[in-house]
């Protein structure tokens, strides 16, 4: 500061001051007012920490449901495949047993068949003896 432009003066409490008086008191309001906002600041920055946290547990849950909801989903899908392969299984099974009762069938009638003629010839050898 130059000297010849400092003022020395006295304040309401009889204090020594350098400053001017409305210097003085403007510089007391910047000040209280730097206070005010630097305590704004940090009550915003806790309640900021705050709904991190909240935000990082709700994070965490929603990351377990998904993560359930995926697990599930593969149980579906890997069940709906499970049914289709046993449905084809089945299937096949029926087709095979159907096969294996049209060869039972054309068997019986082939030895029916051969029951009606082996009984036409004996009661042929019956009736002619």
């Amino acid at each position: 500061m130059d000297t010849a432009k400092m003022q020395i003066s006295f304040d309401d409490m009889n204090r020594i001051r350098i400053l001017e008086a409305d210097m003085f008191k403007q510089t007391e309001n910047l000040a209280g007012e730097s206070t005010g906002f630097v305590e704004k600041i940090e009550t915003f920055n806790k309640k900021v920490a705050s709904l991190l946290t909240v935000l990082s547990a709700q994070s965490k849950k929603i990351e377990t449901a998904k993560l359930l909801a995926i697990g599930q989903k593969n149980r579906n899908k890997n069940a709906l495949e499970d049914r289709r392969r046993l449905q084809a299984e089945l299937q096949t099974q029926i087709l095979l047993k159907k096969q294996q009762l049209e060869r039972i069938r054309q068997y019986n009638e082939s030895l029916t068949k051969t029951f009606m003629e082996q009984k036409q010839i004996i009661e042929k050898f019956k009736t002619s003896g």
